[in-house]
């Protein structure tokens, strides 16, 4: 019978790793190039550290779930009842940083269940596309050549004469509308590899099904993110987005690649500090309107500094040592009144630096020097042990310019719109002039 084992980012749990096990997480570290949790020794007994990496690993029959801090609850609770409610708000964070189908009403039964939120996140999968593929089929023509004994579309008369002994037979191209396409061959690949991972019965059913229905969609052997490109979405299958957005997240650092290969040990992961930059950036985009103080309310939000990226230096006539702030904001005038970006790491009230990173300054200070930008903002989350927000001003030697390093609680209730106000008010507090530098 599977196991599930939940543990919360940076803590240890005791686990009785067997040398096997060990081997199948080391596999998985070489694999995806970075460690997802580490086995190590205390107080003579095993135990599994957690990192920044949220997800699942799962090791032969047992799966290792873990969740980041964003739980309302007090420490004291049931863990069960931190798992759910970090979950779903991990669900919302992922829905806000990639524009996931995550719908309230499907998801409240699959919390009760306890589910890992790998299963969960299959279930969204294919309780949706079964849905959209019911309501029509994406079909699209495509160029089939083929030999036959009519002609057909358009003949291949080179190909012909290279082939002299077979006059009976026509070297033909033509459209065919089918749902042999691109995007269903993604579709197909996920779930494919869903099917064969998934320990839920009613996941696998679900799958199932929706193999015998793509039965005509040819099954690649490999299929990449870089397959699932969002071009593939067109103003005729625009209802397919959010599927394509879900299917590009279990195909991201090659999960499933690696699942192919071996079905009873593989990893699917996110990194916090990736997640965290999206849902930040995208929830600041998303409601604009009531965060941005007056003076801003006119900018472009520019993500990753799209359209106005900058570099420190150049060398050989070409530009090297690129700057990218998560967000920059960039006024009718050109200039940048304010430069955004997000650390998914904790603060320390007690050091006069706050603990932000010497190596996140600078990185600061080369975006306030290279954009010219009197304000440069840092981002960090609000975690467990913090009894208030912080904030903090930097102001800079020999200049007017400001760093400042707060911290936003993700801690509410996201699904709930009182939760989601919460967080606008924090933002709007944040993103406000003033202070004391």
């Amino acid at each position: 019978m599977a196991s599930t084992v939940t543990l919360f980012e940076h803590d240890t749990e005791e686990f009785d790793c067997t040398d096997r096990d060990l081997a199948a997480l080391e596999r998985l570290r070489r694999s995806l190039g970075v460690g997802v949790l580490h086995a190590t020794m205390r107080g003579g007994k095993r135990v599994l550290q957690a990192t920044y990496y949220v997800g699942v690993v799962r090791v032969g029959k047992r799966t290792i779930q873990v969740l980041p801090k964003i739980y309302q609850s007090s420490d004291t609770v049931d863990k069960q009842q931190r798992a759910r409610e970090a979950t779903r708000n991990l669900l919302y964070l992922l829905e806000y940083a990639g524009q996931l189908p995550v719908r309230e009403h499907a998801l409240a039964p699959l919390l009760r269940r306890d589910m890992d939120w790998f299963e969960i996140l299959t279930k969204l999968f294919a309780s949706h596309l079964m849905d959209e593929w019911q309501r029509g089929v994406v079909r699209s023509y495509v160029v089939v050549e083929d030999d036959l004994p009519a002609l057909k579309g358009k003949w291949r008369f080179a190909d012909q004469l290279r082939r002299p002994e077979r006059k009976h037979i026509f070297a033909v191209a033509y459209d065919e509308f089918t749902a042999d396409n691109r995007l269903n061959r993604v579709f197909r690949y996920v779930v494919e590899r869903l099917w064969h991972l998934t320990h839920d019965p009613d996941n696998r059913q679900r799958l199932g099904t929706l193999r015998q229905w793509m039965e005509e969609v040819t099954l690649l052997r490999s299929v990449t993110i870089a397959d699932a490109r969002p071009a593939l979405i067109t103003r005729l299958n625009q209802r397919y987005e959010p599927l394509l957005n879900l299917a590009r997240l279990f195909l991201d650092d090659g999960a499933l690649q690696l699942a192919a290969g071996d079905l009873t040990t593989f990893a699917f992961v996110f990194d916090m500090n990736q997640l965290f930059e999206a849902f930040v950036v995208n929830f600041i985009r998303r409601h604009r309107s009531k965060i941005l103080p007056p003076n801003l309310r006119e900018c472009q939000l520019l993500p990753q500094s799209r359209g106005a990226m900058l570099h420190l230096a150049r060398r050989s006539g070409k530009s090297v040592f690129r700057l990218r702030p998560d967000l920059a904001l960039q006024s009718v005038d050109g200039t940048f009144p304010l430069l955004l970006d997000t650390k998914y790491k904790g603060l320390d009230a007690g050091s006069l630096r706050l603990g932000v990173a010497p190596d996140d300054f600078y990185q600061m200070f080369a975006y306030a020097h290279r954009y010219n930008c009197s304000r440069v903002l840092l981002i960090y989350p609000q975690t467990t042990g913090m009894l208030e927000p912080l904030r903090a001003w930097f102001a800079l030697e020999g200049s007017d310019k400001v760093i400042e390093a707060a911290t936003v609680d993700l801690r509410v209730e996201l699904r709930k719109q009182e939760g989601r106000d919460e967080l606008v008010r924090e933002l709007k507090n944040i993103l406000q002039e003033g202070g004391q530098p």
